[in-house]
């Protein structure tokens, strides 16, 4: 009797395919490895979006609700109204408003009142330059006046 051939692959075929799959396999853990950083990445960028947004919206609606006065030896903005005063508190990696803390480090501060810069006392704008993580931007916030404002204190 004639033994019967089977068909089949060899073991250094099946080798080749190993190392094949192998490499297929160890790139795709790269790309995902790459892909989630980039991922991670943009993620913090947002957040530190979001963070500069909401602290500018919540010091510009504070600066027009209120009289802000600046202490430079604290490095204290205290907003007074006759309701309520809040304050804000520089610090060197971060600032705080109340119970709020701002993630934010500020490497310059400009004051200004009506238009010329002040070192401290009352103030009606200010312009924040913020550190090299947030992309050096710069903030500025400012009291919007009307006539009325202008007519009654001058």
């Amino acid at each position: 009797m004639k033994p019967i051939k089977l068909r089949a692959f060899t073991l250094a075929e099946m080798l080749v395919v190993l190392v094949v799959a192998s490499s297929v396999i160890a790139m795709a853990f790269l790309m995902l490895t790459m892909v989630r950083k980039q991922v991670i990445s943009i993620q913090k960028n947002n957040q530190k979006k979001q963070e500069i947004q909401f602290f500018e919206t919540t010091l510009f609606r504070d600066f027009n609700r209120h009289r802000v006065f600046y202490n430079k030896q604290q490095n204290l903005f205290t907003l007074k109204s006759p309701k309520d005063s809040i304050r804000y508190t520089f610090l060197d990696d971060f600032i705080i408003r109340e119970k709020d803390t701002f993630q934010i480090k500020i490497s310059t501060k400009k004051l200004f009142l009506d238009g010329v810069q002040v070192k401290e006392k009352t103030i009606d704008a200010i312009e924040l330059s913020l550190s090299d993580a947030f992309a050096n931007r710069q903030l500025f916030i400012h009291q919007t006046k009307d006539a009325a404002y202008y007519l009654n204190n001058h």
